[in-house]
């Protein structure tokens, strides 16, 4: 006897809003339909499959989430501010002399700072570079940032030269939104038709620089002169 041939068909409809499976068996020859464990088995799978497509219609999607690459991490709002407030506002450069070693002072925009004191080195001893650090506060930094805003690009400070010994003499500069003042130690006179509110405002800033290496004592004396 030959098997019967039967396509189980799955038909939705639309009742009411909701989708409901309906099946309808149709034969494909005209052969009598005798293998019925095979066509229950068609009809159970088509039934299955309807079920599960009207759950997952009927499931609401997940909210979409945020996805991090590897090796990212989240940045609350905080983390944000706290860097604001840690970011560094200007950086004093000062030179060597014979018995000094050159240093800078990296100011933060919180009032503290943290000073780069060169190593030294020689034929008869070495020092080794170091840090030294200043709390919160220890730097006036409104004074310090309404300064250099007045100015806006230190390169253009009136610097010049001045008498200074060979031996002992040093030089002192500060860097600011990328750019690098000459020496604060040694202003030029504007021109009668020059800029006198940068002029005003550049003294200030020596000024301000001088009491501030001096508020800090940073030591940077070298252990022996004879280095």
């Amino acid at each position: 006897m030959k098997a019967a041939s039967a396509l189980a068909v799955l038909m939705v409809e639309s009742s009411a809003g909701r989708q409901k499976p309906r099946l309808r068996v149709e034969s494909l020859t005209n052969t009598r339909t005798q293998s019925f464990p095979l066509l229950a088995g068609l009809i159970r799978a088509f039934l299955l499959a309807g079920v599960a497509a009207g759950l997952l219609q009927s499931s609401p999607a997940a909210p979409p989430q945020a996805v991090l690459l590897a090796g990212q991490t989240a940045v609350t709002p905080q983390q944000e501010t706290k860097q604001g407030v840690e970011g560094d506002l200007a950086t004093i450069i000062q030179s060597r002399s014979t018995n000094t070693r050159g240093y800078k002072v990296v100011i933060h925009n919180d009032g503290s700072a943290t000073a780069e004191i060169s190593g030294a080195f020689s034929v008869f001893r070495s020092e080794p570079a170091r840090l030294q650090q200043f709390p919160p506060g220890t730097i006036d930094t409104k004074t310090l940032r309404r300064l250099l805003t007045a100015i806006g690009d230190v390169s253009s400070i009136p610097t010049g030269r001045c008498a200074k010994s060979v031996s002992f003499g040093t030089t002192t500069q500060i860097s600011y939104a990328g750019k690098t003042s000459g020496d604060l130690q040694c202003f030029r006179q504007q021109a009668s038709g020059g800029d006198q509110a940068l002029q005003r405002a550049s003294e200030d800033l020596g000024r301000f620089v001088r009491a501030t290496l001096s508020q800090l004592k940073i030591d940077a004396r070298r252990v022996s002169s004879s280095q």
